[in-house]
């Protein structure tokens, strides 16, 4: 772990959060302790959600359980799946809850899809459409035949710099959401505490990861 300070990139950050409507705390702390963990794992857990999303939205008759579960296990995918996920892939291939769900791992999947140049993150709790759903699970990501490590290979990575800030802007985010939830006016007008809100959860709980040693679930997502 090493020590960063970012009371100059505050600056911009609060430029952009103030310009989209957000107020965070300004007592949030600006010096953390971040590691961004290794690409693979970064990668693995990307290619992880792909396949519950693909277990849960697509039908067995266009692409069987066997596919999905070999991709599983050829990427080793397993360790990169949390035991609340194993819901989606215990659940019949179509079911409505695991359906109406699933779309919360889209929001998981877009931090770790730009750290390999899909895209930029934006400081918006609007949910992921579905042509951008489509283009990073079917054209960006690993085809279900491919290697996750091979794939990993052929793209450039942002780099920790780039992941510390983003990081730390969807931390202030966060915090502003939080604090609406609490009654308070610290998000735009229009703007949905819990689902609205939810996105910018998601996409922290990705970024914070990144930056961590633990794992998934044992992520500190505190404000």
């Amino acid at each position: 772990m090493i020590s960063v300070n970012l009371s100059e990139e505050r600056k911009e950050i609060n430029k952009i959060c103030t310009s989209h409507g957000f107020a965070y705390a300004a007592s949030l702390p600006w010096i953390k302790e971040v590691e961004l963990r290794p690409k693979i794992e970064i990668a693995k857990r990307l290619h992880a959600i792909k396949a519950l999303v693909l277990w849960v939205l697509i039908r067995p008759e266009e692409l069987s359980d066997k596919k999905i579960l070999d991709f599983i296990d050829n990427n080793d995918l397993n360790d990169f799946i949390t035991e609340e996920e194993m819901y989606f892939l215990n659940a019949e291939r179509g079911d409505q809850n695991a359906i109406n769900s699933i779309g919360w791992k889209f929001e998981n999947a877009l931090p770790l899809a730009c750290f390999f140049g899909f895209g930029d993150l934006l400081p918006s709790g609007e949910m992921m459409n579905g042509e951008i759903a489509r283009n990073l699970f079917f054209e960006f990501c690993a085809k279900i035949d491919d290697s996750v490590e091979d794939w990993m290979q052929q793209l450039q990575e942002k780099n920790q710099t780039d992941v510390v800030f983003q990081e730390d802007l969807f931390y202030c985010l966060h915090n502003a959401v939080r604090s609406a939830q609490l009654g308070n006016k610290t998000v735009p007008e229009n703007f949905d505490p819990i689902g609205n809100g939810g996105v910018i959860h998601e996409k922290r709980h990705a970024l914070t990861w990144m930056l961590s040693n633990v794992s998934w679930e044992d992520t500190d997502l505190s404000t």
